[in-house]
């Protein structure tokens, strides 16, 4: 028998994005599959949409905007051991996708996600979505083990990802797939990047206002370190998230947002600290090695200036 898989699909206020995506989700040849929207209380007609063209999907509709934490409504409401976490605007790129990542987690036993390899709408990797401890140009095609969860193009083990708690709600959006990877792997886990699995993401500038970006990157990276880091690496990783972040947001005319970040990552630093589990010794050691290939952080910095990634 076949390991039932779930594609849960993460939508607010993008009907015809969400259309699409449906519609290259029914074009899996893998079965049992379950398909299934979180609908985070859209006002543009989505909920009606699926229910009256996609009435074979299971919809989950939140009462209010519950931003990144609503896939763990999603992977809640799975009847599947392996849920597919797609953002509204990821399209599954050919039929067999599903079942290359199943394979790509049998491979994998300890694995509890499975990471995609993300194409923008030109069809080449989309270097803006590349999360990973590895140089892309170098490792793009390569399958290897991973210290991030690609929030909206992964895949993952039900039972792991609920065990940890999914995302940590007072993220809202940003830096909630790192926090998440800090809980897996510290819990004994694998994350797996796979490029066998090639998903589109069909980016939508305005979805995103860049002010947002340069605010929550901020403020989110200072929680996070707060929530799982030793404390050594905790001020380490502070310390180099505060710099790059204030080099994007100098250029790109961001320095308020920027400085409302880390206003706010002070404000709410108490509420992270109450969460605080630093990982293991043991998982702190397993995840240097892990980052052993990752640049360094001038190369990551002529990377941003060079490219622009955000």
């Amino acid at each position: 028998m076949t390991t039932p898989v779930t594609i849960a699909i993460l939508n607010y206020q993008r009907r015809n994005a969400l259309r699409r995506a449906l519609e290259a989700a029914r074009m899996q040849r893998y079965a049992p599959l379950e398909l299934l929207v979180v609908d985070n209380a859209s006002t543009d007609g989505s909920q009606e949409m699926v229910r009256d063209e996609f009435p074979d999907v299971h919809l989950v509709a939140l009462p209010d905007n519950i931003a990144a934490a609503a896939r763990n409504e999603g992977v809640r409401a799975a009847k599947s051991e392996i849920v597919f976490t797609l953002d509204n605007d990821v399209l599954l790129g050919t039929p067999d996708d599903v079942a290359r990542g199943v394979v790509a987690f049998e491979r994998h036993p300890r694995a509890a996600v499975v990471n995609f390899t993300i194409l923008g709408p030109h069809g080449r990797l989309s270097r803006r979505d590349w999360c990973h401890p590895r140089d892309p140009d170098r490792w793009a095609d390569s399958e290897f083990l991973t210290d991030y969860v690609l929030e909206g193009a992964s895949a993952c083990r039900r039972e792991a990802f609920l065990a940890v708690g999914g995302y940590w709600p007072p993220l809202f959006i940003g830096h909630e797939g790192w926090d998440l990877a800090l809980r897996l792997l510290d819990a004994g886990h694998d994350l797996v990047y796979c490029p066998d699995v090639k998903v589109h993401h069909m980016v939508d500038a305005t979805v995103r206002p860049s002010s947002r970006i340069y605010y929550t990157f901020t403020r989110n990276a200072v929680w996070v370190a707060l929530r799982s880091y030793r404390a050594r690496a905790a001020a380490a990783s502070i310390a180099r998230d505060m710099l790059l972040m204030a080099f994007t947001a100098a250029r790109a005319g961001e320095l308020g947002a920027w400085a409302r970040g880390v206003l706010d990552a002070v404000r709410g630093g108490r509420r992270a600290l109450g969460t605080r589990r630093p990982m293991s010794l043991a998982t702190a050691r397993r995840l240097a090695g892990i980052r052993a290939q990752k640049p360094s952080i001038a190369a990551l910095a002529l990377r941003h200036a060079r490219e622009r990634l955000i």
